[in-house]
């Protein structure tokens, strides 16, 4: 999935408009997972290797291959989350939460990019049919749903949230996937 809905889909999910301080901590946890492929792209197009060695070679190599597993590791996130409830600190145990369901939106939408989400109790990497976007996997087909679902998802997260910044971001992601859906649809 796009960062942007996983952030969307989890403020829906965990936020409550009781409690408008954890927001950014749930937005920051759907983000944690994709921060290490940032910042891999970042580095390596800053030494100025080209894109399609970084998504055809670089991003299978085994170091990196193990970094973006760290940062997506369900039982590590799940460990985060109870350490966090023991010591009644319930936003940070939100930013863990958040997590997980990051690694588990991802699951259904990955093909061969997909990552060891239970690492480091297995090696094990699933494999799904779907890819969220890849058009031989059903990219064309995920991608258009998935910027309507964060469409959809956006209108009740937006009358839920307090902050002009996070009203802010929902506002961009939602221009920025609307330039996508216009992509795909034309």
């Amino acid at each position: 999935m796009n960062t942007q809905a996983h952030a969307i889909f989890n403020l829906a999910l965990l936020g409550r408009k009781q409690h408008p301080e954890w927001n950014p901590l749930i937005i920051w946890g759907a983000l944690i997972p994709d921060l290490a492929m940032f910042s891999f792209y970042a580095l390596l197009i800053g030494i100025c290797i080209p894109d399609s060695q970084i998504w055809r070679e670089e991003y299978y190599r085994p170091f990196w291959q193990n970094v973006f597993d760290l940062f997506n590791s369900i039982p590590l996130a799940l460990i985060g989350v109870a350490l966090m409830l023991r010591f009644k600190r319930t936003g940070l145990a939100l930013l863990f939460a958040s997590v997980v369901l990051h690694c588990l939106e991802d699951l259904p939408l990955h093909v061969d990019d997909g990552h060891r989400h239970f690492w480091p109790l297995s090696q094990f990497r699933f494999e799904s049919p779907i890819s969220y976007w890849d058009p031989n996997h059903y990219g064309n087909i995920a991608a258009p749903i998935e910027i309507v679902l964060a469409l959809l998802v956006s209108i009740y997260v937006f009358n839920r949230v307090r902050s002009r910044w996070t009203k802010g971001l929902l506002i961009f992601s939602n221009a920025f996937s609307l330039l996508m859906l216009l992509y795909f649809v034309f």
